[in-house]
């Protein structure tokens, strides 16, 4: 019996392997591996949104639900919006080259903000369709079938933004968190929406519209959220004063170098890049300089918030400092 138990696995071994060897996955890390965080990112968006768009369009037109509704051309949005995100992230991927030396980073910031206006645009069909069912009065018919529609995008809705939130994280996407802080709204949409579907048990027949302009109100927050952490980046702003006190710690750590000024410093997909000057002895050959500054460099990225950083290099001089000449600045 022990002899038939031990050739039974041997068998669930070989056939374990040859279904690894077909599809060439032994694990969720080589999914990961084959396919890429961000592709699987986009699978997953573009795959859920696809199911809950049906779901509750159906349902929506169905029981009349403007919420359920609202929450469903919500949903097609995201179908885009997950298309933004995926080609996006995609592109910003792409390494430097002639036409784009500093690399292509910045169009996904872009597609990040062409996020929020979609969310913006939406806002305003639902916000009109609420009004109109407020001015008529519009009854919502009681149904069970919105209260599935809803517990089901809540869910899914909730999955998909700790998912997203973690791949976006990990390969310091902007754009996959924009998309996973969507879905995060999306969920307290559907909670809403179940709200509705109490109100129209009770024959409440305001709640249902009431409660599609609170989903506006959280979709236009999310849309400014997202917004918000897109522009300044965008915009090259400058660095916060702990990350200039950062550079300029390690760069004074190295004795040769006396002086830091002219900091100037942007964020590239969570790390800053930028250039500065540092003062050394202008007895130095220069050779000696670039070796310094080659250090300075390393040791800069080796802390993991600095890329592609350019150190120019000047000669140090005490007496202009003291009168007054040379001003050390960070900018």
């Amino acid at each position: 019996m022990q002899r038939k138990n031990s050739l039974s696995l041997t068998k669930q071994e070989h056939l374990k392997t040859h279904i690894i060897n077909f599809i060439g996955i032994n694990s969720f890390s080589s999914l990961m591996a084959k396919f890429g965080l961000a592709n699987i990112a986009t699978i997953i968006s573009v795959g859920v949104n696809g199911l809950l768009v049906i779901l509750k369009l159906i349902i929506g037109f169905l029981t009349g639900s403007i919420s359920l509704i609202a929450d469903g051309f919500d949903s097609i949005l995201d179908l885009i919006t997950a298309t933004f995100a995926g080609i996006g992230e995609r592109i910003s991927r792409k390494p430097a080259d002639s036409s784009h030396p500093f690399g292509h980073y910045k169009f996904q910031l872009v597609f990040s903000l062409a996020i929020a206006l979609t969310l913006f645009i939406s806002s305003y069909v639902i916000a009109s369709e609420s009004i109109d069912r407020l001015i008529n009065q519009t009854e919502l018919n009681f149904s069970f079938l919105i209260l599935i529609a809803a517990s089901i995008s809540f869910v899914g809705k909730i999955v998909m933004s700790i998912i997203l939130t973690r791949i976006g994280k990990k390969i310091n996407s902007v754009v996959i968190i924009a998309n996973a802080k969507n879905y995060r709204t999306d969920a307290f949409a559907s909670i809403f929406v179940i709200i509705a579907f109490i109100g129209s048990y009770y024959r409440v027949w305001w709640l249902d519209p009431v409660c599609a302009f609170i989903i506006v109100g959280l979709i236009i927050f999310t849309g400014f959220d997202i917004a918000k952490v897109s522009i300044p980046d965008l915009l090259d702003k400058g660095a916060p004063e702990e990350v200039l006190e950062k550079l300029q710690k390690i760069a004074l750590s190295h004795p040769e170098v006396k002086e830091v000024h002219i900091v100037r410093l942007r964020s590239i997909s969570g790390v800053y890049t930028g250039d500065f000057h540092i003062l050394v002895n202008p007895d130095l050959r220069i050779s000696e300089g670039h070796e310094i500054s080659e250090k300075v460099k390393n040791d800069l990225e080796k802390e993991g918030s600095f890329k592609d950083i350019i150190i120019h290099i000047e000669p140090f001089t005490p007496e202009e400092i003291l009168e007054g000449k040379l001003t050390p600045t960070k900018s």
